[in-house]
């Protein structure tokens, strides 16, 4: 999948994450979706996950070019690329992750004793997105866990 990056742009969504650079806001900002919202709720597995990932440039003058972009996760290390996303415009995707079980949502969210109880498990998926000029954005969606 990381090759659709390159050849689509596609893979994150973020949940309405800004950044800043030194002193100003940055213009670089991401939305995340699981299943059309910020939160999904997985009962039975495997659950096979949909993230949807947009990266905005809210410029109206300047071209953004994108460097690194972290899909956790999907991904355990940033995939490095170069794409431009011109002033005023996004680009974006869907990405999808396995969760084969209860126990593997719990060790993904470090939570691994909670799974012990049978409780409902966070576990929070992101998408970090790098320009060459060092700005940052990043975006949340969160995955509840149930134990069968």
């Amino acid at each position: 999948m990381r090759n659709g990056w390159a050849a689509a742009a596609i893979g994150f969504v973020v949940f309405n994450a800004t950044a800043a650079t030194t002193e100003e806001e940055s213009e670089l900002r991401c939305e995340r979706f699981i299943d059309g919202g910020v939160v999904a709720e997985v009962h039975s597995y495997p659950a096979f996950i949909a993230v949807d990932t947009y990266i905005f440039n809210d410029s109206e003058t300047r071209t953004l070019t994108v460097t690194s972009i972290h899909d956790w996760p999907r991904d355990a290390v940033p995939s490095q690329l170069s794409i431009d996303v011109g002033p005023g415009t996004s680009i974006g995707g869907m990405s999808i992750f396995t969760l084969e079980s209860y126990e593997q949502c719990a060790s993904l969210a470090g939570r691994e004793q909670r799974a012990w109880t049978g409780l409902p498990i966070r576990l929070k998926t992101f998408a970090e997105v790098l320009t060459s000029t060092g700005e940052k954005a990043k975006c949340v969606a969160r995955v509840i866990c149930h134990n069968g």
